[in-house]
């Protein structure tokens, strides 16, 4: 349990660093991809979180479906009516400093909060109970979001999702084609 703590608690920080690299990529052109992407990546931390912390994982598994499902019909919205631009990914040194920077305080807090040096060194379980009544203070905050009375957005949410997808699909098999006309 400790080992797997501490790997997916550094998974998971890789995975908020991935976040804020394609949120600077995402600065100067919109693109509807890199937006899926960055949520993608958001619903991986939380279904880890839920993974973690829950005894069914079979629950983070299906929310984690249903959420990208979610992502691939607002998507398919998006793509249908927005024009084919082909999308430039242009590596500039801005960029790259961003990055490195960035780098640098993933590997900073890596550091501080010895995830890395508890993996080389024998596992001392006073820092591990430590880490573990952090992360579950943040976890019940979190839960609730999923949980009976405070899971009305959640919901919505989700209800939303299938009918632009019940809507989508009846709009695009009328006509028989997709919503914007390709020229």
């Amino acid at each position: 349990m400790t080992k797997e703590l501490l790997i997916e608690n550094s998974i998971i920080m890789f995975f908020m660093l991935m976040i804020l690299f394609n949120l600077m990529i995402n600065i100067k052109n919109f693109n509807p991809i890199l937006t899926m992407l960055n949520m993608i990546f958001y619903c991986l931390i939380i279904c880890m979180n839920i993974s973690l912390w829950k005894s069914n994982f079979l629950y983070s598994i299906i929310l984690f479906l249903i959420m990208v499902s979610g992502l691939l019909i607002i998507f398919l919205y998006f793509s249908s009516l927005i024009s084919n631009e082909q999308f430039n990914f242009n590596l500039n040194k801005l960029l790259l400093t961003n990055f490195l920077m960035n780098f640098s305080i993933f590997m900073m807090l890596n550091y501080k909060l010895n995830f890395m040096n508890l993996m080389m060194k024998k596992f001392n379980m006073l820092e591990i109970n430590l880490i573990v009544k952090l992360n579950s203070t943040f976890y019940q905050n979190f839960i609730n979001m999923y949980e009976y009375p405070f899971n009305n957005m959640t919901i919505i949410s989700m209800l939303y999702l299938l009918i632009s997808l019940f809507s989508i699909i009846k709009i695009c098999s009328i006509k028989s084609l997709m919503l914007r006309k390709i020229n």
